[in-house]
């Protein structure tokens, strides 16, 4: 008995000491630390651990995407000779990468190596060190980009000088070849539709077409020729720009008269404003065959207007001229492609080129005065000479208003008239009064004033004071208005190339001036000027590949 109630006091006593050690245990805290600190270490390693991972990840993908930009562009390059594919794969074996397969290398290039297009993706696995605990035991690291390289618009004016002296010492033999060799290597090098060419030739004058100068307001003296006189008071060479509107108080051009001013001819021999087809301007044109065929037709004659040749070349890379070319487009005479030509200074897929050529230097452009560029003359025709043809002189009435009566020479009859010859019993046909226009086409101011006014006064003062009277020239100023006009076009951002092709020094330090830089003025004599045209659709070229 004594011996069971000391088993049972000794389990009770056994129990209390457990109970007390384990509510011990419960409120003691020394410890409980190391457990977290433990598990929060081991989370911090991984944690960083995959930091790590993600860095290198990341630095990876970093140098992959660098090279795989370098590679697209340089393969994209126009001037880049080498196989396309083969330039991104050097990139990346140069990197210390795995090439991209040659199905992940998509080139697209057009048929005139106008434009490259060049597509590249690829990916990389990498190796995870920390990760792997996780399950993750590698990353992968994909790039890709597309780089391209094309020629946007391009507009070039070709000024052409087509004087008396390209006549002379086989200038205009040589400058045929290499200006249409420049057409040539313009449009090898361009897509179909993005690049048009204007020529301009000019001598004293430069004339338009029927067709062209219907789209500008010109004043409507005569319909022979189409030359524009263009005014430095209005500020014509200060801007580019041309007026086009027909509308109540738009710009009216004032015509250049229909005249000889040089020899003593009849009919006249050289015009002012040449007439022949050869000698207009050419707008617009896209055809090459068309710019060569042209080029090879130009012949030489007259004098040397730099500054016109340079104010039309100038205004037909001037958006002004929109509305000329919509309605050229609209009446079929353009293609729609050339819809927004000329493309406006600013617009940065635009390239605008002026090439201006000359053999010589500014000289004389000749104007007819008001009073003998229209209207009635002092000269009536017989309409029997009309009829044949005939060129005589017999035909011819002068009529002198000074005169108190019989104020009609008759150069059939050789003396003066109360009528003019046609008007008088027995006269074949009928007279019919000229005006001044009909005059100057039919013979020259010169000849006018010695085998007409002369011939009928005998009056030498009247001779000589008709010169005065009928017309004058302009010549001093020409080198400045063409200084205007460069300065004007290169302030838009035209690029203007020039050729003194065998030029006096006057005409080099002009055209050197009006270069838009140093290397784009050309000095050169017989057949160099192939090498001038090369150099400088080279430069072209270039532009093209920066713009």
């Amino acid at each position: 008995m004594i011996r069971s109630g000391l088993k049972q006091l000794t389990h009770r006593v056994a129990r209390t000491a457990a109970a007390r050690a384990v509510a011990r245990f419960r409120r003691e805290e020394d410890g409980s630390l190391i457990v977290f600190g433990l598990f929060c270490f081991v989370m911090m390693l991984l944690m960083t651990g995959v930091a790590l991972d993600v860095m290198r990840y990341e630095e990876r993908r970093t140098v992959l995407q660098a090279t795989i930009d370098r590679a697209a562009l340089a393969a994209a390059d126009l001037q880049q000779t080498l196989p396309p594919k083969e330039v991104v794969k050097d990139y990346f074996v140069k990197a210390g990468l795995t090439p991209p397969k040659d199905e992940d290398i998509v080139v697209q290039q057009g048929a005139y190596n106008e434009y490259r297009k060049v597509a590249v993706k690829t990916s990389e696995n990498m190796p995870t060190w920390f990760m792997r605990m996780v399950g993750i035991n590698e990353m992968t690291t994909p790039a890709a980009s597309t780089a391209e390289e094309s020629i946007g618009q391009v507009e070039i004016s070709l000024i052409l000088d087509i004087s008396g002296s390209m006549g002379r010492n086989n200038r205009l033999t040589n400058l045929k070849p290499a200006a249409k060799n420049f057409v040539d290597k313009i449009f090898d090098s361009t897509e179909p539709g993005k690049v048009s060419i204007s020529i301009v030739p000019y001598s004293t004058q430069v004339n338009l077409t029927d067709d062209f100068a219907s789209y500008f307001n010109i004043s409507g003296e005569h319909g022979y020729s189409n030359c524009i006189e263009f005014d430095k008071a209005k500020g014509d060479f200060d801007t580019t720009a041309m007026d086009v509107g027909f509308g109540a108080g738009a710009r009216v051009y004032q015509r250049n008269g229909h005249f000889d001013p040089f020899y003593t001819r009849k009919p006249p021999r050289l015009l002012n404003c040449r007439t022949e087809s050869e000698a207009k301007i050419l707008p617009f044109s896209g055809n090459r065959d068309e710019l060569k065929s042209f080029i090879n037709s130009l012949s030489a004659g007259g004098n040397t207007s730099i500054d016109i040749g340079m104010k039309w070349g100038a205004a037909l890379l001037d958006s002004s001229l929109q509305p000329v070319v919509d309605g050229m487009i609209a009446d079929g005479k353009l293609p729609a492609a050339f819809g927004d030509r000329p493309y406006a200074f600013d617009d940065a897929e635009a390239l605008k080129i002026i090439v201006l050529m000359t053999d010589g230097e500014n000289t004389t452009e000749y104007r007819l005065k008001p009073a003998y560029a229209s209207g009635d003359s002092l000269l009536y025709t017989n309409t029997a000479y009309l009829s044949s043809g005939s060129k005589s002189i017999d035909q011819y009435s002068f009529y002198d208003p000074t005169r108190s009566s019989k104020k009609y020479y008759s150069f059939k009859k050789e003396k003066w008239l109360d009528k003019p010859y046609g008007d008088n019993s027995g006269d074949p046909g009928d007279a019919v009064r000229m005006t001044w226009p009909e005059v100057w086409d039919a013979m020259s101011l010169r000849y006018y004033a010695y085998n007409i006014l002369y011939e009928a006064t005998r009056s030498a003062s009247r001779y000589y004071d008709f010169f005065d009277e009928a017309f004058y020239g302009i010549a001093s100023d020409k080198d400045d208005r063409t200084t205007r006009l460069c300065n004007a076009a290169k302030a838009h951002g035209v690029k203007i190339f020039t050729i003194a092709f065998e030029a006096p020094t006057g005409g080099q330090n002009l055209l050197k001036s009006c270069a838009s830089a140093d290397g784009g003025f050309y000095n050169v004599a017989g057949l160099d000027i192939e090498k001038a045209f090369a150099g400088i659709v080279n430069s072209i070229n270039k532009l093209r590949l920066t713009h």
